[in-house]
């Protein structure tokens, strides 16, 4: 970047600073986003029941543990503080209605990260509408099913959060350093997103030369060390034991379909077909896919590149290590090549459509012109995956009731989706 550019990228944040959103523009953008973001799953909250380890694991532990004891329960290796507390939260609720409070925590931190971005301090990511254009993709984000009002996925977007917090400019009082520690601990101690944070926290400390920076990366270093504790010592037998079934076919058939080529169709089975011309088409696709990002990459600011770095290093630990439970004979990969809309894709389809709205801004007329053509293409992905399929109705509400009007002591085993999941209450005799 020449001299010139920087004086004019330094006029432009100090524009953006003068002319940040107010707080209740804030508010009203918050709320925008939770209502675009209950749009695509409305079932979510006009029919709440609980969806896999909502139910099965962090409320039934808080319940029949209490929500203090559970809080210290190690899950899948690390500790999961935000779906406990989501929990917690749900145990002051009637218990037809705890599904619909950990649903509303979700919703609440799946809307957070449009107001981050849209802050004057994530002003380096561009102009406003630059940044309300990366916001809207996000909401939109295609092939990201597993990823929309679930709780038990929020960690993903915790870790995104404290990813725009540490790039942003610093907190100009204590409030915004509040905040900033506040999702920084409840990441930290939610998953384990600390081990690949930590260094993009460690970089932005030594090239920032701030006190402040020193600060978070020290914080996020102290959290990564419980989690560490949790995943060695706590629940050392947490991870999957099935096999791995790593290799390069099967990367290229994940790659290409699960990640370049849901990010302009949506979910699709590409990834898990066994035709040749098939797999001919997904080589493609990796070979085009890659040198395009690698040329963003290449040429985009810090922010950017260091998001690519974090979507890297994500993709590369999910793949290496996956919390995934095949059927028997079936690897790890297999299933992961077969399961479009999974959180593993999250980081990587947001960082296509990200690096495709850069390029549409390029100097350079033949990159945006085709980023406009895959723009376009988007749309058709967007719209396939914009509303999400509503869970089957188990009869929770009833069965809830049933269990609320039984003795003590009573065990009940509740229905939950998705089919086969379950539920088991042991009724307390204060209720």
């Amino acid at each position: 970047m020449t001299r010139f550019e920087m004086t004019n990228a330094k006029t432009q944040v100090l524009q953006n600073r003068e002319t940040g959103l107010r707080l209740w523009q804030q508010g009203a953008i918050f709320l925008l986003a939770c209502a675009v973001i209950v749009s695509r799953r409305p079932d979510a909250i006009f029919h709440a029941q609980f969806y896999a380890e909502d139910g099965h694991v962090w409320f039934a532990d808080a319940y029949n543990l209490g929500w203090w004891h559970a809080l210290f329960r190690a899950q899948d290796g690390y500790f999961q503080t935000f779906p406990r507390l989501a929990a917690a939260l749900g145990l002051m609720a009637p218990l037809s209605l705890a599904p619909l409070v950990l649903n509303i925590a979700a919703v609440a931190v799946e809307a957070l990260p449009v107001n981050i971005l849209l802050s004057s301090r994530s002003s380096a990511w561009g102009s406003l509408g630059f940044r309300a254009s990366l916001a809207i993709a996000y909401l939109a984000l295609p092939n990201s099913r597993e990823m929309t009002i679930s709780v038990t996925s929020s960690q993903w977007i915790l870790a995104l959060c404290v990813f725009l917090v540490l790039v942003a400019s610093s907190p100009a009082g204590w409030g915004g350093r509040i905040f900033d520690l506040a999702v920084l601990v409840l990441c930290g101690l939610t998953g384990p997103f600390s081990f690949l944070l930590l260094p993009i926290a460690g970089f932005i400390a030594w090239r920032g030369k701030r006190r402040w920076y020193w600060v978070r990366a020290g914080v996020i270093f102290l959290l990564a060390l419980i989690q560490a504790w949790g995943l060695l010592v706590v629940d050392r037998g947490g991870r999957s034991p099935a096999a791995l079934g790593a290799n390069p076919e099967l990367f290229i058939r994940i790659l290409g379909g699960q990640i370049y080529f849901a990010t302009l169709l949506g979910g699709n089975g590409l990834a898990a077909s066994s035709s040749h011309a098939a797999f001919i088409v997904l080589v493609l696709a990796v070979i085009a896919g890659t040198l395009f990002v690698a040329f963003c990459f290449a040429h985009a600011g810090t922010e950017m590149r260091l998001f690519f770095v974090l979507t890297a290093m994500l993709l590369a630990a999910s793949l290496i290590s996956p919390a995934a439970y095949p059927p028997q004979g079936v690897t790890r990969w297999q299933l992961l090549a077969e399961v479009p809309g999974i959180r593993y894709w999250y980081f990587p389809t947001l960082a296509c459509v990200w690096s495709v709205l850069w390029a549409s801004r390029s100097r350079i007329q033949t990159l945006r012109a085709a980023a406009i053509i895959l723009l376009c293409a988007m749309c058709f992905g967007v719209v396939r995956d914009w509303k999400q399929p509503a869970l089957k109705d188990l009869g929770f509400v009833e069965s809830a009731r049933s269990f609320e009007t039984a003795p003590p002591g009573t065990v009940t085993v509740l229905p939950e989706n998705p089919q086969g999941w379950n539920i088991r209450l042991v009724k307390h005799s204060s209720n």
